[in-house]
């Protein structure tokens, strides 16, 4: 299983009070933010690319700069599926498959966490150095490939709207502060080279720091 459960590095996580307050009207407005920002993750190759519009967009931190801390003390076997899919159906396959982790940040605060399990033989030579000696994150490493990025699996960890709310309607709520768990929702994925070579899968975990900006003000 992946190692995203335990949080790590320069702020863990935890569950705190945001600007969003309990009203079905700010439930729906992050429900919507929530799904835009998948929608954009899943029509781009490259997720640093969108969190770092996300982060300048939304203000989220005062340099907009996103920065990878790359976690070497960690380790983790890649779940099965994705194994099988990075390898593909060959009996003999022989190449090494290594594990990368990083944490994607900006001002101190995590915005995402991803594992990769990558091939190295099918990347360039600088590229392999890169990945295993520097903290630069993934996608901007292996950019020069053109990359192509298939969503496999995601699961929501958070969402802000009770199950059925469509068929059984919103509660009032509390008028209060609402407090945010640490993730939001996860994608696995695998990149593949435009040939359709498969040289990575990832496992990426998103946070609701995504979400910390005030909510947008209403008329009077």
């Amino acid at each position: 299983m992946s190692s995203l459960s335990t949080p790590s590095g320069p702020s863990k996580m935890h569950n705190t009070i945001s600007k969003w307050r309990d009203t079905p009207l700010h439930r729906l407005m992050l429900a919507t933010l929530i799904e835009k920002l998948e929608n954009k993750l899943l029509a781009n190759p490259s997720a640093t690319r969108v969190l770092e519009q996300w982060i300048n967009t939304y203000n989220l931190a005062p340099d907009n700069n996103l920065h990878a801390y790359r976690q070497t003390e960690s380790s983790a076997p890649c779940p099965s599926f994705l194994l099988k899919t990075l390898l593909g159906a060959s009996d003999t396959q022989t190449e090494d498959v290594l594990y990368r982790k990083v944490q994607l940040t900006a001002h101190g605060k995590v915005f995402s966490e991803a594992e990769n399990w990558y091939i190295p033989a099918r990347l360039s030579p600088e590229m392999a150095t890169q990945l295993n000696t520097t903290d630069k994150p993934f996608g901007l490493v292996v950019a020069a490939l053109n990359f192509s990025r298939q969503l496999i699996k995601r699961e929501s960890l958070w969402f802000p709207l009770p199950e059925h709310w469509e068929q059984n309607g919103i509660p009032a709520g509390s008028d209060q502060p609402i407090g945010l768990p640490p993730y939001l929702f996860r994608h696995m994925a695998v990149l593949r080279t435009q040939t359709g070579q498969a040289f990575c899968v990832v496992i990426e975990t998103y946070t609701t720091e995504t979400l910390r900006f005030p909510p947008p003000a209403l008329p009077a």
